[in-house]
């Protein structure tokens, strides 16, 4: 069963372990052991290619993105054999959206898993939106309750004067899609997208892309666990395969 906790460990075979350790002479297995860990992604890179068709384009973005672009009714793209875990895209966010240095206010989260896979958790706005439905309070006179969808740029916008913070929309993006949705201090809800397309044009390895939003977000918007799990056995082979490269 997939560990995404999971710690990597080198095994020592047990006529070298201390104080018995012998020296040998470095043999093909020792270079392409030195290979995989030195090298890393690129060890991995012919499982990309082999794998390649069997990555969904709807969860891994197959194409280079447009560097900034602003998409009207979009979402914003994170593929995993790109990223190089820097975390760059959460210090743009949060320097764009709240004129902070600080990731933990980034509207995109990265995780790490074990060994150097990183998933990129950004609002994938979701097109039957489960977190206005689940917003109690009543529409206004243009439709729109205190989450709602912004008439412009499509994007999910919260109106934090007629929020009543019961963290509703937050506890639906939990349970039903990728659980970005958190709340803040004050109990607003946070972590929604604006669409800015700031991470997306300062990411260095083009790991993220704008693409139009799916119709309904389920399959795009899974929690980390999931696409970490995903994206080992779809891409890199599975967990053992990374682990056997890397020993």
């Amino acid at each position: 069963m997939f560990d995404p906790n999971k710690k990597l460990h080198n095994d020592v075979p047990a006529e070298e372990t201390a104080p018995e350790k012998k020296l040998r002479t470095p043999n093909r297995r020792d270079f392409l052991k030195g290979m995989a860990v030195g090298a890393g992604a690129v060890a991995l890179a012919p499982l990309v290619t082999e794998q390649a068709k069997a990555v969904d384009i709807d969860v891994f973005a197959m194409k280079p993105s447009v560097r900034g672009e602003k998409v009207v009714g979009g979402r914003i793209s994170h593929d995993p054999r790109k990223c190089a875990g820097c975390r760059i895209c959460e210090v743009a966010c949060a320097l764009k959206n709240h004129g902070e240095v600080n990731p933990f206010k980034s509207r995109i989260r990265i995780y790490t898993y074990q060994p150097t896979v990183f998933i990129g958790i950004v609002c994938q706005q979701c097109g039957d939106r489960p977190c206005i439905s689940a917003c109690p309070v009543d529409p206004d006179k243009e439709g729109r309750k205190a989450i709602f969808e912004h008439p412009e740029t499509k994007a999910l916008t919260v109106d934090t004067e007629r929020c009543e913070k019961c963290g509703e929309c937050v506890e639906a993006c939990n349970t039903e899609r990728n659980g970005n949705l958190r709340l803040k201090e004050d109990e607003t809800p946070d972590g929604f997208c604006l669409l800015c397309g700031e991470c997306v044009k300062k990411c260095p390895q083009n790991a993220l892309a704008v693409f139009p939003r799916t119709t309904d977000g389920k399959y795009a918007s899974r929690n980390a666990d999931v696409m970490a799990k995903e994206a080992i056995e779809t891409i890199y082979g599975g967990y053992k395969t990374i682990t056997d490269n890397l020993k």
